[in-house]
């Protein structure tokens, strides 16, 4: 696993070292720039002098000032060393500097073209292994008298390149220690950013399944860290309320169990205490079958909501007719509505979704199940169906009294019963619930419109192009 903090130390480093040895290349190349322009000045310089006081003769005779030409010497600074030698039109030397001896310089054949061109001209050659830079002046510059000769002044490159090697090598050393500088730096800053985070990581692994209500609050007034342990306290308080909700599934589920069996243990051990004939022990197998009947549907419930809660796979999402399954479901609460003195009226247009038909045909007969049990007699229940909008709608409107205000934000927890007095039946407070997470597993939602005077619930399902 990669350090953060190891990385961030190495690219830090890494980054200020390009930095320092970018810098110092463009401060080499400015210097050598500045250098060699200082140079050529200097030697200008001398040539202007030389030509001024060889024009200013009376003949065409040419003589150096050999003072300010130094003899090569262990003593002489070399930088000061400078050699000139005078030339023809023919590129045949003329007089030389007491200091080159027999010898001639090397005559740039581009400069001497610039020279006839009456441009000074520059060069740089190698001579006798060292460098020099020299320039090619013509005299006609300065005069006619000696129009047809070239001056040429040359001085060694040696101090420069030094110099030019020492402020490279310079850069380079203070590029190194920046760099190590920096990684040090990077490393005790890494550091210090991250000191936050291992500190609030720290107060994260603390907190355990008893201790869910704790919360981070590390640096939680830090702005850079104040979103990551919101996000980390959003994520503990959802994780509370899914661990409490878990703990009220599994006791309401515990005692909606335990309710039957008791019951039919009871029944038994009646029914044991003493010889009884076959009529009363059909009663009493008949109440056992109830409560297992009981089970069986609380069972089936329980196992209902674990696969919605999952998710659906693609291979149970089908093309599915609503129309047809809102009648079914319509149809099989139709005896039940008409014994309790209920109008029931069904509104449809032809509707298709994609998804699993028995468990969209459940989540609708749950809504209209749970309107005629909480709907007094007298009153109508509406089931309409339609598509809107690229949606596929169920909606079941009652006209009876509706839910009180404080039961309706409940609706849609499991085993949560409002008012008893309200309803015509028992039952384990998850039809409802069912019929919501049906609606979520298919990528829909379930909503109560309204609340009172009269429930109106909605489905609602991504619309599919009828079969």
């Amino acid at each position: 696993m990669r350090s953060f903090r190891l990385q961030l130390t190495l690219r830090f480093g890494l980054t200020m070292l390009l930095i320092l040895l970018v810098t110092g290349a463009a401060w080499t190349v400015l210097l050598r720039v500045i250098l060699y322009r200082q140079l050529d000045r200097t030697l200008l310089a001398l040539a202007e002098v030389e030509a001024l006081a060889g024009a200013s003769a009376s003949s065409s005779h040419f003589q150096f000032h050999e003072g300010v030409f130094l003899t090569e010497a262990r003593h002489s600074p070399s930088e000061l060393v400078r050699f000139a030698e005078l030339w023809t039109d023919q590129s045949a030397p003329v007089v030389r500097s007491i200091n080159l001896g027999q010898r001639d310089l090397p005559l740039p054949v581009d400069a001497m073209a610039d020279a006839r061109r009456e441009i000074v001209g520059h060069a740089t050659f190698k001579w006798e292994g060292a460098r020099y830079r020299s320039i090619v002046y013509p005299l006609r510059l300065v005069g006619t008298l000696h129009a047809k000769h070239y001056l040429e002044v040359a001085g060694p490159l040696d101090p420069v390149d030094t110099t030019l090697w020492r402020s490279a090598a310079f850069a380079a050393l203070l590029g190194v220690i920046g760099m190590m500088l920096a990684m040090g730096g990077a490393w005790w800053f890494a550091r210090l950013a991250t000191r936050p985070a291992q500190e609030i990581a720290a107060q994260a692994e603390a907190i355990e399944a008893g201790t869910l209500s704790a919360r981070i609050t590390a640096h939680a007034e830090v702005a850079e860290y104040h979103r990551l342990v919101a996000v980390l306290n959003a994520m503990l308080d959802r994780l509370d309320r899914a661990f409490q909700a878990q703990r009220r599934f599994v006791a309401d589920a515990s005692h909606e169990l335990r309710s039957p069996l008791t019951v039919l243990k009871g029944d038994i051990d009646v029914a044991l205490r003493r010889e009884r004939g076959p009529a009363e022990y059909r009663a009493v197998l008949e109440s056992g079958r109830e409560e297992v009947d009981r089970m069986s549907a609380l069972a089936d419930n329980l196992l209902t909501l674990a696969r919605t809660d999952s998710g659906l796979p693609p291979d149970r999402l089908q093309p599915v007719d609503l129309e047809q399954v809102v009648r079914r479901a319509v149809e099989r609460s139709r005896v039940a509505a008409a014994e309790a003195g209920l109008d029931m009226t069904l509104d449809t247009s032809p509707t298709a979704t994609r998804g699993d038909a028995g468990l969209l045909e459940r989540a609708v007969g749950n809504l209209v199940e749970n309107a005629v049990q909480y709907t007094p007699a007298g009153t109508r229940i509406t089931v309409r169906c339609w598509t809107a909008e690229g949606c596929a709608r169920v909606e079941v409107d009652d006209s009876g009294p509706g839910i009180p205000p404080e039961h309706a934000p409940h609706v849609f927890e499991r085993f949560y019963r409002g008012d008893p007095a309200r309803s015509r039946g028992s039952g384990a407070g998850l039809g409802l619930p069912i019929a919501s997470a049906i609606a979520a597993a298919h990528g829909g939602a379930l909503e109560l419109v309204r609340a009172r005077p009269g429930a109106l619930f909605r489905l609602t399902l991504p619309a599919a192009a009828p079969a």
